[in-house]
């Protein structure tokens, strides 16, 4: 992890400065001379993992139940970066597992940790197949399935400028056998956010 202590603040801002310079814009005029600190709060803010720990996943016992199933977490918002052009990527990603010992999380632990996870510069691809094998080590699980769908803003906004495509994308991790997995990906839906950029008037 980076130390964001260690960086000269005003020297990140003056390089933001100039990159306005370097785009036409006049870093002074007052809507922009406070940008610079706000850009970098931001980036702070949207690539936290990098810096703080991960949180922590806490089993818990249940007691006089012995479950045997299968668990489902549906549509967990989050926030990215792509790495490519370090612009936002949106979406929301379903985590299914099969508890080993019927010791299962606080609903919100795994909320938590996808949101934890994806607070960095990274692919979809890679955040996916990282999700499951760390919830599968976190949650002790026989198995853990993931399913993402997210808009990114490097395709919405640039490029190609498509604002109705968006990326599906699957992993899994554990001891799952052929039956169960096509069962997983036929039956296991995410939502799409919504996000509206242009509008008839």
């Amino acid at each position: 992890m980076v130390d964001k202590y260690v960086y000269d603040y005003s020297e990140i801002e003056e390089n933001i400065r100039n990159l306005l310079r370097f785009l036409g814009e006049d870093p002074k005029r007052p809507g922009l001379r406070e940008t610079p600190r706000r850009f970098v709060n931001a980036l702070l803010e949207l690539t936290r993992s990098l810096r703080e720990p991960a949180p922590e996943v806490k089993l818990f016992p249940m007691e006089g139940v012995e479950y045997v199933g299968r668990i489902s977490i549906n549509d967990i918002r989050f926030t990215s970066i792509c790495e490519h052009h370090l612009l936002p990527i949106i979406g929301t990603a379903t985590v299914i597992y099969e508890p080993l010992n019927s010791e299962v999380p606080g609903l919100s632990k795994v909320a938590r940790y996808v949101k934890w996870l994806a607070a960095r510069p990274t692919l979809q691809e890679r955040f996916t197949s990282k999700l499951a094998n760390d919830l599968r080590i976190r949650l002790n699980a026989k198995y853990v399935y993931v399913k993402v769908c997210a808009l990114h803003m490097c395709a919405m906004t640039r490029g190609v400028k498509d604002e109705d495509m968006y990326m599906v994308t699957e992993s899994w991790s554990g001891n799952i056998d052929e039956t169960q997995l096509e069962e997983l990906r036929r039956t296991t839906h995410c939502k799409v956010p919504k996000i509206i950029l242009t509008k008839d008037y």
